[in-house]
C-alpha cells in the first residue's frame, strides 16, 4: 500500500498527463457509477428497462441496476490502481495503453447502460 501512494505521489509529480488520464478514467467510472443511482427507485419491486436484445421494454429488479454501479466503482478504481503499478513497473506508455483502453470499455458500458434505460 506505501508502494502504491508512492507511485501516485511520482505519477503527480513527474508526469501530468497520465494523472490527467486517470482523472478522466476515474470521471467517467463515476459517472457510471451514478447513472444507475439516480436512476434506481428501490421502493418499487420492478423497474421498467429497455434491453438491448428486445425490441421493446420490460420489467426487471431494481438491483439490476444497483449492479452496474457496483461494477463501474470495481472497474474505475481497480484500473486507477493497476494503471499506477504499470506505470512503476513496466512504463508510463503502457500505464497510458492500458488507462485508454479502460476508458474505451467504460464508454462502451455507459452506452449500453443508457440503452437499457431508454436514454440512449
Amino acid at each position: 500500500m506505501k508502494e502504491l501512494a508512492e507511485d501516485f505521489k511520482s505519477i503527480a509529480k513527474k508526469d501530468r498527463n497520465l494523472f490527467w488520464w486517470m482523472t478522466i478514467d476515474f470521471l467517467f467510472s463515476l459517472w457510471l457509477f451514478l447513472i444507475p443511482i439516480f436512476n434506481l427507485n428501490s421502493g418499487r419491486a420492478k423497474i421498467w428497462a429497455w434491453y438491448s436484445d428486445i425490441t421493446s421494454y420490460g420489467q426487471s429488479d431494481w438491483w439490476y441496476l444497483l449492479s452496474f454501479s457496483i461494477i463501474a466503482f470495481t472497474f474505475g478504481v481497480g484500473h486507477i490502481l493497476l494503471a499506477a503499478r504499470l506505470y512503476s513497473k513496466r512504463g508510463k506508455d503502457i500505464a497510458r495503453l492500458f488507462l485508454a483502453i479502460s476508458m474505451i470499455i467504460i464508454i462502451i458500458g455507459i452506452r449500453f447502460l443508457l440503452n437499457i434505460l431508454g436514454e440512449g
